[in-house]
């Protein structure tokens, strides 16, 4: 399983898209943490109804901090960045997990 930071800044139809091919195309159950930058756009509204974890700024902290804020709510082994416009597309996770798996240890980064 991976915790997925995922910021936005009302970017609220994309981020649906986004959250919705994370769930369509997952093998896994995935931990998803949003950082809404503003939310004025429904965005903090769709999160809170929709029990997501999320952090939450009133205005735009940029891409950097809101990363920061919202991975100290992860809690997977891994950490997976996206923005809110990504599509995740069929069995992602576990191709992505057979690669993990190849390096035979904790040390790496993916770009």
């Amino acid at each position: 399983m991976f915790s997925i930071i995922i910021p936005t800044f009302n970017n609220f139809k994309y981020l649906k898209l986004c959250l919705h091919s994370i769930k369509k195309n997952s093998l896994m159950n995935h931990e998803i943490i949003v950082h809404v930058n503003d939310g004025s756009d429904g965005t903090l509204d769709f999160v809170k109804e929709n029990d997501l974890k999320h952090t939450f700024s009133d205005k735009n902290i940029g891409l950097c901090s809101a990363i920061n804020s919202a991975s100290k709510l992860a809690t997977s082994n891994y950490i997976l960045y996206s923005h809110d416009d990504m599509y995740f597309c069929p069995k992602w996770d576990h191709y992505l997990m057979d690669e993990i798996d190849k390096i035979g240890h904790d040390n790496f980064y993916f770009s």
